[in-house]
This record gives C-alpha cells, structure tokens and sequence, in this order.
C-alpha cells in the first residue's frame, strides 16, 4: 500500500477471492438457535424469579385459629358467628359439610366455638 488507489479492475478482482467457509450458513443458524435458546433460558429464569418474589408466604405471617376466634369476639353475634363458620369450613371442612344442613334450621343451637376448638 503505496497510497495509491486501486484501479477497478484490481479492486475487482480481489473481490472475487472473496468466499464464505464451507460451513458457513449452516454455523449463523446454529448460531441464531442458539441465542434463542439461551434467550428462552433467560426468559424462564426471569418468570421463575419473579414469581418467587409475588408469591405469598403462608403459615410465617397466618395468626394461629386461637387468635383469630379471639379476634372474633370484638364482634356483633351475627357476624361473630359468620367468621367462626369460615374459620370452622377451613380449620375442619368434612365437620362444618355435616353442620351445613343443620345451620338453617330454626331453633337449632349449635355452639360453632366449640366446634372450632373441638377441631384444633
């Protein structure tokens, strides 16, 4: 290199040396799998993590059945009532699908505290 252009024809043939690798088309597609397999890697990593993070944990921040029936007495009897089925259908849900048909029952006189505690 002289500083001194090429002539076209030069510039031309040198050109035509110009080849890909044998292989050459066959190694970008291998190429672009692999990007989208390591962006699909990624992409399942991310969503794993994040739904690590939005779960909520149960059990560490849940006040234990003891504490939840005292916080039930603040109530009025209706309502006190209401939140001791709930807390029955889920402390013990075959006793409260027994005590269902009997709740509706005019006069009947179920104690659902000590149906709650009888459970726990």
């Amino acid at each position: 290199m002289n500083g001194e252009p090429l002539s076209e024809a030069a510039m031309r043939d040198s050109l035509l040396d110009i080849r890909l690798p044998p292989g050459g088309a066959l190694d970008a597609m291998a190429d672009v799998l692999v990007s989208a397999g390591l962006a699909g890697c990624a992409a399942l990593a991310i969503v794993g993590l994040m739904r690590l993070a939005m779960t909520r944990r149960r059990g560490a921040g849940a006040p234990g059945v003891e504490a939840r029936i005292a916080a039930l007495r603040d109530l009025p009897e209706d309502a006190r009532r209401v939140g001791l089925l709930h807390l029955l259908k889920e402390v013990a849900p075959e006793r409260y699908g027994a005590l269902r048909p009997k709740l509706y029952r005019p006069g009947a006189q179920i104690d659902v505290e000590a149906e709650v505690r009888a459970h726990v």
